[in-house]
């Protein structure tokens, strides 16, 4: 995995993805200009969009891990964050899992809806639809399915890591996707949500 920079003391938060990928991010953002945002995963693209993005308005976050969320909570502090830390309804309840038992959970999450339910759904909760959604989190599959529902028209999906192909079947079941080059360490795609005719 590559990330932008080096933690240090003036960047605590540093971005996970390959500067490509994150450029390629920021231009998607750039140029859609949306008002609300909502994402699945927090972490140093979240302070960064915030620090970068003067026009969004609300900017959702859902994030499974609780100490991963109140690291971002108590560095992020734009009052435009509106931070909701949701766990897996059904965790890994391995004391001291492996990389494999961690492994095998995250695929299981992305095909077991029950795992990650409330995750998931939160969003539709907050009973707002969103110009750009960022899926880059626990079971993105099933975040791709449901964030497509909560886009306004003409609204773009964009998923992390979309060189991987357990994702596909859901980006093509959301619309047309877009594989965008180069890429190094995790591929973005992104979906635009077409507008319904009467």
């Amino acid at each position: 995995m590559f990330w932008q920079k080096n933690k240090t003391s003036d960047n605590p938060l540093p971005v996970y993805m390959d500067p490509i990928e994150f450029s390629q991010l920021t231009a998607i953002v750039e140029s859609i200009g949306p008002r609300t945002f909502l994402e699945w995963g927090s972490g140093g693209s979240t302070r960064a969009l915030l620090k970068e993005c003067p026009f969004i308005e609300r900017y959702v976050s859902v994030e499974h891990d609780v100490t991963w969320g109140q690291r971002v909570k108590e560095i992020v502090d734009d009052p435009r964050l509106d931070l909701h830390l949701i766990q897996p309804d059904q965790p890994l309840e391995i004391p001291k899992p492996t990389r494999d038992q961690e492994i095998a959970w995250n695929a299981r999450a992305e095909r077991e809806p029950s795992l990650m339910k409330s995750y998931v759904e939160f969003p539709r909760t907050l009973d707002v639809t969103f110009d750009m959604i960022l899926v880059d989190g626990r079971a993105r599959r099933l975040c791709l399915l449901e964030g497509i529902n909560l886009l306004k028209d003409g609204g773009v999906i964009v998923l992390h890591d979309a060189q991987r192909e357990d994702y596909h079947d859901a980006l093509h079941q959301i619309g047309t996707v877009r594989f965008l080059e180069p890429w190094k360490a995790g591929q973005i795609a992104l979906v635009r949500k077409e507008a319904r005719h009467s």
